[in-house]
């Protein structure tokens, strides 16, 4: 009997019961709110816009009490927090895809005239229930088993050892968009798959690569690396160690530049910053990386019109109000008219700002529940990202460097990820295509981020780390 108690991850189970309370409520709201003009205000009508979001919710909970027989110590913080945002996101888009469809119509070929959004609240359903089951594939495979039987070595051993087979393959899932890539959203930017059914993105997949690689790579030459060699007042790290590093991050980060997706590129550069650090605890490697950034972005935006032409609209949206800048307009006044406590859940117009579903999720957050909802959203934020910090800090002993370096490298990016999307919302920065972590409508986006808090919730069930 004690051991069964000790098995049940009570503070898991209760932040997940709030959840599913809290988003049954936003349900309820956004079906009284809108009435007729959205949603039908019957028992059928709200079961209608609930079931989307009940298949992935109630995975939430089955993971949590597989959780308490497979890996009772795995932190009990990380899957309420997924879940809070991951129930926004399906509460948002099923409120936003009546007033898109209204707004945005398409025409087929044979000049047939159909809403552009149809369906997107039960595809990010299905979405965000595939990154569930990612993320349980993550915890309760016996990967460790299965891979010691192969190759006598452990998951986080593969990733540490084959780092340059992982980074080849990202490189050759980049290289092959430039054959094989399309562009469904008419952005210019060729970077994704086309499967038929869904769409991929392999950028994505390359920010786990990525951070695998640095891990693994800094954590062998972290002493080296971090000691260099003195030049006046400064240490400089030594070329025939760091060549190579910073040769395969040129690698990476010159083939998304090319395909001019600059968010993925700005991502990745901040990881890498962040993960060298962390390495060698040399503050002006830093300095000297946003030097070196900063001259790249002006080198970029003399060459490449895409990125002048961002900068010019961040800088004077309304001089391009009508066509460029339309978009970052009218996310101001939707932001402004939230004020401090929102318009109320269906009564904004959030869908009159493009892609409000994707890039702008954040401004129709500001919009319906005002201030008071945007830092509840960032305070989720901040405490997702201080969990995954907590659980590189909690990982003992000295020769766990890798998994402690990859924890931290998958938790900037979501910390990253997060900042570049929300300062682009507030007009901060330059706005870039990329998503806000769970929240955002996206397929391999959400994919990806369910698998990154999977990794991180196995490295914590191995660190012993507690709640």
């Amino acid at each position: 009997m004690l051991t069964r108690l000790r098995q049940f991850r009570g503070v898991e189970f209760q932040l997940l019961f709030t959840v599913l309370v809290f988003f049954a409520a936003g349900y309820t709201l956004v079906m009284l709110a809108t009435r007729q003009r959205e949603f039908v205000a019957t028992l059928p009508g709200l079961l209608t816009i609930l079931w989307p979001s009940a298949l992935p919710l109630l995975l939430f909970i089955a993971v949590s009490i597989g959780l308490g027989f497979k890996s009772p110590h795995a932190d009990q913080v990380l899957l309420p927090l997924v879940a809070l945002l991951a129930g926004l996101s399906l509460m948002l888009t099923a409120r936003l895809e009546p007033s898109l469809n209204v707004r945005y119509l398409c025409t087929a070929v044979g000049g047939e005239v159909f809403p552009c959004y149809e369906g997107i609240a039960s595809k990010q359903s299905l979405w965000v229930t595939l990154g569930v089951l990612g993320l349980a594939a993550m915890l309760f495979v016996p990967w460790d088993r299965i891979l010691i039987r192969w190759l006598k070595l452990t998951l986080l051993d593969v990733l540490d050892n084959y780092r340059y087979l992982w980074l080849t393959i990202g490189l050759v899932l980049i290289f092959a968009t430039f054959l094989f890539g399309v562009d469904p959203n008419d952005s210019g930017v060729k970077v994704w798959f086309n499967f038929g059914f869904f769409f991929f993105q392999p950028s994505e997949l390359l920010k786990i690569i990525l951070v695998i690689f640095l891990a693994s790579y800094l954590n062998q030459h972290r002493e080296v690396v971090a000691a260099g060699y003195r030049l006046g007042p400064l240490t400089l790290p030594p070329l025939p160690y760091l060549v190579p590093l910073l040769g395969m991050w040129g690698i990476a980060m010159g083939t998304i530049v090319f395909q001019r997706d600059l968010g993925a590129a700005l991502l990745l550069y901040g990881v890498f910053l962040a993960m060298l650090y962390i390495a060698t605890g040399r503050a002006w490697y830093v300095l000297a990386g946003m030097l070196a950034f900063g001259i790249g972005a002006y080198v970029l935006y003399q060459l490449l019109p895409i990125v002048s032409l961002r900068v010019q609209i961040w800088l004077d949206p309304w001089a391009q109000a009508q066509n460029r800048g339309y978009q970052i307009v009218q996310a101001i006044y939707a932001m402004a008219s939230g004020g401090v406590f929102g318009q109320g859940l269906g009564m904004g117009v959030p869908a009159v700002v493009p892609a409000i579903h994707t890039d702008f999720i954040f401004t129709a957050i500001g919009e319906e529940m005002g201030l008071i909802g945007t830092l509840a959203v960032l305070i989720a934020y901040i405490l997702l990202i201080f969990r995954g910090y907590h659980i590189a800090l909690r990982i003992p002993g000295r020769f766990r460097g890798f998994e402690q370096l990859l924890a931290i490298g998958l938790t900037t990016i979501i910390a990253v990820q997060t900042l570049i999307i929300i300062g682009g919302n507030l007009r901060l920065i330059p706005l870039t295509g990329i998503t806000l972590p769970f929240i955002s409508y996206g397929g391999s986006s959400v994919l990806i981020n369910f698998i990154i808090v999977g990794l991180l919730m196995r490295i914590s069930a191995t660190a012993h780390a507690q709640p």
